[in-house]
């Protein structure tokens, strides 16, 4: 144990000093293995390993296919949909901001990528309706992490390589909660506006006429997510080539069909993705050497014995996991977090027979919290800055969110079949 404390010491050291956290985990990853005698020669090694994964490689193409898609025009023919869709009820561009979310992470997966789109478009058309900033930007992210949880999804992606749970039935069992969590914010947003009285100009109509255009229009970005979801179901590409698939899609439908994207444009296209691709993996590799110095001094049993010594109840060890992330993901991002947790935590799950499929996607809505919860918090901060708003005066509206998505948590831990029904189901 003297070894996994030294490790933790020295990472909220250099956490605490300013240093990125892939840093501050290999370089307290190496000093705990310098002093177990261990040559450094087995953080290169690894981090190789950790990388060299079949799964892994979907992460660069979804990259680049929210690099496409930020790009392209879909964002702004996604929300014309929603809003002709469903922006006629009361309080209607909340639910604009929720669907809109959910449709956009069908496509790209990436929490802070879809959160810039949505706020940046959203934020100064909210406000003209009457709903104050420090109400949207909060929402705004809230929207845009619920590309964490819907297929595909960077952030089951990681858990796959991690718990070996296959990617493909994790991406079908997010289907229903990711909806659920929206319900669960939509609710939480409809009381906030009632009792503050936002957005009293938010008067749409609803017109088939609009809805018809607006669906013509959005119809080759509606299609991205059944093109994935339906491929791996039907057996015709696994989830690392959906990816691929994807990326083509987006790509012609960017410069054949909406033609926003030209040739020229494909060098800084690529070089985006390649940048967000090289800080995840390179956060994989490093969170890796620490989960193998916590494996070698055991700390997974140690931690399934102290647990389940003090309760065995499925649906309490599931709360006490969740406040552990809650907390967790208040200062570290969520793949470095998930690679560092996960591994201690699923054996403990495991052991008290609650539904795999279910811990995946609670560590994923658990992963979206931490997003939008500061002082870290990247995808509140992305919001904050496109919509020109002070953090601190987003905090009060934070928490009613944060609280939607945790009801969400206590009722896939009361019903864990809402998250593996539809796997089972499919087969």
């Amino acid at each position: 144990m003297n070894l996994v404390w030294l490790t933790l010491g020295l990472f909220f050291v250099f956490a605490l000093l300013g240093i990125p956290i892939a840093m501050s985990i290999g370089m307290a990853s190496a000093a705990a293995l310098l002093s177990m005698g261990t040559s450094l020669v087995v953080v290169a090694q690894k981090m190789f390993i950790a990388a060299n994964s079949f799964t892994l490689i979907a992460i660069p193409f979804f990259m680049l296919v929210g690099a496409i898609m930020e790009r392209s025009g879909i964002t702004e023919r996604l929300v014309n949909f929603a809003k002709a869709l469903i922006g006629w009820l009361r309080h209607g561009m909340t639910y604009v901001t929720i669907v809109a979310g959910i449709l956009m992470g069908g496509i790209s997966g990436s929490a802070t990528a879809d959160t810039a789109a949505l706020s940046g478009m959203l934020i100064p058309a909210m406000e003209k309706q009457g709903y104050p900033r420090k109400f949207t930007a909060p929402l705004q992210a809230a929207a845009g992490t619920l590309g964490v949880i819907i297929p595909p999804s960077l952030c089951m992606i990681v858990l796959g390589s991690v718990t070996n749970l296959q990617v493909s039935k994790l991406f079908i069992a997010g289907i229903v909660p990711g909806c659920l969590v929206g319900l669960c914010l939509a609710v939480v947003s409809y009381v906030i506006c009632q009792k503050n009285g936002f957005g009293e100009e938010d008067t749409y109509k609803f017109s088939f006429k609009e809805l018809g255009r607006a669906a013509k229009e959005a119809v080759w970005a509606l299609l991205v997510p059944v093109i994935i979801v339906g491929g791996i179901l039907l057996g015709v590409f696994t989830p690392t080539e959906a990816s691929v698939v994807a990326v083509f899609y987006t790509l012609a439908v960017g410069m054949f069909v909406n033609k926003p994207i030209r040739i020229r444009d494909l060098p800084a296209i690529f070089c985006d993705a390649a940048r967000s691709t090289g800080t995840v993996m390179f956060v994989i590799g490093t969170s890796s050497v620490w989960s193998w110095i916590l494996s070698y001094a055991n700390v997974p049993g140690m931690l399934v014995e102290a647990i389940t010594s003090v309760t065995q109840n499925p649906v309490a060890i599931m709360l006490i996991i969740t406040v552990i992330f809650l907390v967790g993901g208040m200062f570290i991002d969520g793949t470095p977090l998930i690679i560092m947790l996960v591994p201690l935590f699923y054996p403990v799950a495991s052991a008290v027979g609650f539904d795999p499929l279910a811990f995946g996607i609670i560590i994923c809505i658990c992963n979206a919290m931490g997003a939008i919860t500061p002082p870290v918090g990247a995808a509140l901060f992305v919001a904050c800055a496109s919509g020109s708003v002070k953090l601190e005066s987003t905090f009060r509206y934070v928490m009613p969110i944060v609280a939607a998505e945790l009801v969400s948590i206590l009722i896939l831990c009361l019903f864990p079949q809402t998250a593996s029904f539809l796997p089972a189901l499919l087969g």
